[in-house]
């Protein structure tokens, strides 16, 4: 009797360690570069924009065989270039609105998603990578250095006067986070991967600027980050 009962407390011990062993519940951090589509960061139909470092912190909980649920916080830095020399018309015509031409700044931002998990493990199956994606929802504050041409004027294509107001100023803003990613399956404690977002902002105003000069009218924020996944429990 005792020998039954010891054999069956180790086999569902063992039932227990293999259903651990199984669970994606993590936690990662990543590293990576990222740019910004605004009015005035960059010239996108040349390619020319600036990379900058961001970097993220995530928990993700496992729900159901396909489906998680994933927190995440970070920051990425910001810079719009000097892409556009003073001379141009447009700078000349933002200042007039009080609109800035260069930023360079922070942002820290926090959300929350759902995760789809597109080839999930399967009992007895693992894949050699993993590929999931994510829509959430989040909310980003920034901080910023700005400057402003104001009262400028052109001859012939020639600056000729105006001044630069520069100041700080600071953006809250919602956001809807879209995310993929892939990620290895050695089947231990530890994965690396690399992840794609972009976070669509609500509003126009994260570069002190919202006279459209692009294709669609919110800012968005783009970043690629090379991660480590650390398993919980498993």
């Amino acid at each position: 009797m005792l020998r039954i009962l010891f054999t069956l407390l180790l086999n569902v011990s063992f039932i227990g360690l293999l259903s651990a062993q199984g669970s994606r519940d993590h936690i990662s951090g990543g590293f990576g570069w990222g740019m910004i589509y605004a009015e005035n960061a960059g010239i996108y139909k040349f390619m020319e924009f600036k990379l900058e470092p961001a970097f993220t912190v995530a928990y993700s909980k496992e729900i159901s065989d396909k489906f998680d649920i994933k927190a995440s916080v970070g920051g990425q830095v910001l810079n719009s270039g000097e892409f556009r020399p003073l001379n141009n018309p447009i700078i000349i015509e933002w200042g007039d609105n009080g609109q800035a031409y260069y930023f360079k700044g922070m942002s820290y931002f926090f959300d929350v998603m759902p995760v789809l998990n597109l080839n999930p493990n399967t009992s007895g199956v693992g894949e050699p990578v993993n590929f999931y994606v994510g829509l959430g929802l989040g909310a980003m504050y920034s901080e910023r250095a700005q400057r402003v041409m104001r009262d400028g004027v052109l001859e012939n294509g020639i600056y000729i006067q105006g001044f630069v107001e520069r100041s700080n100023q600071s953006t809250t803003v919602a956001y809807v986070p879209v995310k993929f990613g892939m990620v290895s399956n050695f089947e231990y404690e530890w994965d690396i991967g690399l992840e794609l977002s972009a976070m669509f902002l609500m509003s126009s105003e994260i570069d002190g600027n919202n006279m459209q000069n692009k294709l669609i009218y919110p800012d968005v924020m783009g970043n690629f980050q090379f991660f480590i996944r650390r398993y919980i429990n498993r």
